[in-house]
């Protein structure tokens, strides 16, 4: 088979209503739907070379503040088990070369898994020349291992909906980018790689006494964060934020094991913003994977939060970003 190439950007996405809980492992099934909306600053772009004379998939990473290095042990095994499921659609063993290049920590609760595979999932379909649908590729994405990944695909906010069959658990665009002037400030209070993965959490959430309770609530949480976005509300959205993440913890801290991802940087940030909610500067937390608090607020307000964020002893940097658009392609070389 001739070589193809193509290279796509991804944008992390951070979820209002969290996806926590993995029902079916091999198809990466969540238990629950969830809410997001895409970053415009915090992007993966991954370039996909397929090449009938390599005797082996070759990845390479550009990580967040490292110097470029072959991927091995499980990052590289992740990459080429996507590479071989677009492989198979295409019927082909073609070996391919990916470099991927993400402009913001790697492993820290901000997505950076989300960004990596919807931008190899996609750059690698393109370069064979495969013709997917918007919910087929999120399809296929969502299954990489993944799941908030089939997030990143569509546009704008994105509702994961799920139906608990493989063909059913996709995502899709509620609004676009441009719907509504949010703000996500990342606060990073610590940078690097936490100590259990995503991966391992999803696996472990269902043995927390609390899992079925987080479960009940969930559904009305999607309902309220749909709800607020279409009306532009951010009073309701901020408090399904937070009583999303602090559920979704509690049940990590529950868990069996538990994992505590939260730090002194964290409950000082959390601090901070109920005390400036006081004094009528509206931010509000949501927290991933990982200590890092993401500030959801008004893009009107972001530069004040920021700049008060940044004073905080606690926090090392900042990364403040938009509604951002959906995995686009950047470089779509035809087949030779």
């Amino acid at each position: 088979m001739a070589a193809g190439r193509a290279t796509a950007i991804a944008p992390a996405n951070i979820a209002f209503v969290k996806y926590w809980g993995v029902q079916d492992a091999a198809l990466t099934l969540p238990y629950n739907e969830s809410i997001s909306m895409n970053l415009d600053r915090c992007l993966t772009t991954t370039t996909v070379q397929f090449d009938g004379r390599l005797d082996a998939d070759e990845v390479v990473l550009k990580l967040h503040g490292q110097a470029e290095q072959p991927a091995r042990g499980r990052p590289l095994e992740r990459v080429i088990a996507q590479l071989d499921r677009v492989r198979a659609l295409a019927a082909t063993q073609i070996r391919a070369r990916v470099h991927s290049t993400n402009n913001f920590p790697s492993d820290a609760g901000i997505a950076s898994s989300a960004a990596a595979f919807a931008a190899l999932t996609t750059a690698a379909v393109a370069a064979l020349g495969l013709t997917l649908s918007e919910q087929e590729l999120s399809v296929l994405t969502r299954r990489s291992g993944s799941g908030s990944a089939c997030r990143s695909i569509p546009t704008g906010f994105v509702h994961w909906r799920n139906d608990h069959t493989d063909g059913g658990s996709y995502a899709v665009s509620v609004a676009p980018p441009e719907h509504w002037a949010l703000a996500d400030v990342v606060a990073v209070v610590d940078p690097g790689v936490k100590s259990v993965t995503s991966a391992d959490n999803h696996r472990l959430a269902a043995t927390s006494p609390y899992f079925a309770v987080r479960l009940q609530e969930v559904s009305g949480r999607i309902q309220q964060a749909l709800t607020a976005i279409r009306d532009h509300d951010l009073g309701q959205l901020g408090a399904v934020c937070e009583a999303d993440a602090v559920s979704m913890h509690v049940v990590a801290m529950t868990a069996q094991p538990p994992t505590f991802y939260w730090n002194a940087g964290t409950l000082a940030v959390i601090h901070a913003l109920r005390q400036w909610r006081n004094e009528g500067l509206f931010g509000y937390f949501t927290i991933d994977a990982g200590p890092n608090v993401h500030v959801i607020c008004a893009q009107a307000d972001a530069a004040e939060l920021e700049h008060r964020l940044q004073a905080l002893p606690e926090v090392q940097f900042t990364i403040a970003n938009g509604p951002g658009p959906g995995v686009r392609i950047v470089v779509d070389e035809p087949h030779a």
